[in-house]
């Protein structure tokens, strides 16, 4: 089974044009020379970590101080009552149905509202700030 994916992914008509095979990359003719793994090694992945940085970098010293001529606020959103039962549901899933609602209310003594409620408030924690989505847009 993996010998046929493995052959399918790396099927010379996929790939490659007509009249060309993998030998012919081997070994190329003289004056020709196409890239090998040495390259990226020594190139791309230098490249990818100063584009990483540079990122870095312009949400920190530009896009932050922008943010804050343009008042644009970090915004700190309320806290979700601590309860480990609720927690413990939320890790496993941030919505959950009626039933399980019906469940907690029983289990917690809490009102159905009161448990969405949590939720919602839980869920706008995770959320990032308007001034975070405006730096990595920027």
């Amino acid at each position: 089974m993996t010998a046929s994916i493995s052959a399918w992914i790396w099927s010379e008509r996929f790939w490659l044009p007509e009249n060309v095979s993998w030998a012919d990359l081997e070994h190329p003719p003289a004056g020709a020379e196409y890239p090998r793994l040495q390259h990226m090694l020594s190139h791309a992945f230098p490249l990818a970590a100063g584009v990483l940085l540079l990122r870095l970098l312009f949400e920190r010293l530009v896009a932050k101080p922008c943010a804050h001529i343009l008042q644009i606020q970090v915004g700190v959103p309320r806290r979700a009552q601590s309860n480990a039962v609720l927690e413990r549901l939320y890790q496993a899933n941030t919505c959950p149905d009626t039933r399980q609602l019906e469940g907690l209310s029983k289990q917690l003594d809490w009102e159905e509202r009161k448990i969405q409620r949590w939720f919602r408030i839980r869920r706008n924690q995770d959320r990032p700030s308007t001034q975070k989505k405006f730096c990595e847009s920027m």
